[in-house]
């Protein structure tokens, strides 16, 4: 039944999934679901300076986003990557010709990004202009999961599990190629640190940090965004950060630079971040005790 569903909305024209998902989404958004309610606290904790009409305002248009964003996406599962091409704008074309050059020197780049605006576009297109891994992990749907691994190979990226040996990574940024990762949510399983995240502290993965270290790489934050009415790739600069004689202060210091980086950009398009995420469950030791 998901089978047909998926070749169904596949059928659908952009513009039209686009406009329907994002009924639904505003749909969603009035329901008393827990969801919802996440979505309006953790904005509320946010943007203390906001009032709440605002709030409700920015909760409606973030389920609108993401539900025109979901519908979409399945609807373009029948385009060709060059055809998704031609419809992107990028800002910071500059960062992306250096990345592309630091790939032909062999050197290796961590690409910070995060559960803003269309990621999984960005993992379709990206690998087909700069050669690259993308890390995830499995879902826990097996027919959601054959999808997202299929659109993210796409563009011809190399899928890794992030419980893959870790040297499998480290030897693709040695190699010069780009490993790009999701790395703005609280998952307590992982190694990570706290760092700031709108005016909180907030465990976010280290790996990535790690990994750059360990493999004397460069990193690089990466996003699209959703920006009168066309999807915008935008590259931040890209940064090799000194290896210090403390790791752990070397990890904290990427860490926090590439989720301060992506703040700014949430705070641009609050609407385009997943703020039903539970981003501040993890409690630093004094705070819990």
């Amino acid at each position: 039944m998901i089978e047909s569903l998926l070749r169904a909305t596949r059928l659908i024209p952009l513009p039209v999934a686009w406009w329907l998902g994002s009924l639904l989404g505003e749909a969603v958004a009035h329901l008393p679901m827990r969801d919802v309610r996440r979505c309006r606290s953790h904005l509320a904790k946010a943007f203390p300076d906001r009032d709440a009409a605002w709030v409700e305002r920015t909760t409606r248009a973030c389920f609108r986003h993401f539900g025109a964003t979901a519908l979409w996406t399945i609807a373009s599962l029948r385009r060709t990557v060059p055809e998704l091409r031609r419809g992107l704008a990028l800002e910071g074309a500059e960062n992306i010709r250096e990345l592309w050059a630091a790939g032909r020197r062999g050197e290796g780049t961590v690409v910070y990004t995060g559960h803003l605006g269309n990621w999984e576009l960005l993992s379709r297109t990206f690998a087909s202009v700069i050669p690259s891994c993308v890390i995830g992990r499995k879902l826990r749907s097996p027919v959601a999961d054959a999808i997202v691994r299929g659109m993210r190979a796409q563009g011809g990226a190399t899928i890794i599990d992030q419980d893959d040996d870790v040297r499998v990574i480290v030897r693709h940024l040695r190699a010069g190629m780009t490993v790009a990762t999701l790395a703005d949510q609280d998952i307590p399983h992982l190694n990570g640190v706290f760092c700031p995240w709108f005016g909180d502290q907030a465990w976010t993965p280290s790996a990535p940090a790690a990994l750059a270290l360990l493999a004397r790489a460069a990193v690089m934050p990466v996003f699209l965004l959703r920006r009168h009415g066309r999807w915008v790739v935008h590259a931040g600069p890209r940064v090799r950060f000194p290896k210090g004689p403390d790791r752990d202060a070397d990890i904290q210091a990427i860490t926090a630079w590439a989720t301060a980086y992506q703040e700014r950009l949430v705070t641009g398009s609050p609407h385009q971040w997943v703020w039903w995420h539970k981003r501040w469950r993890t409690r630093p030791p004094v705070a819990a005790a």
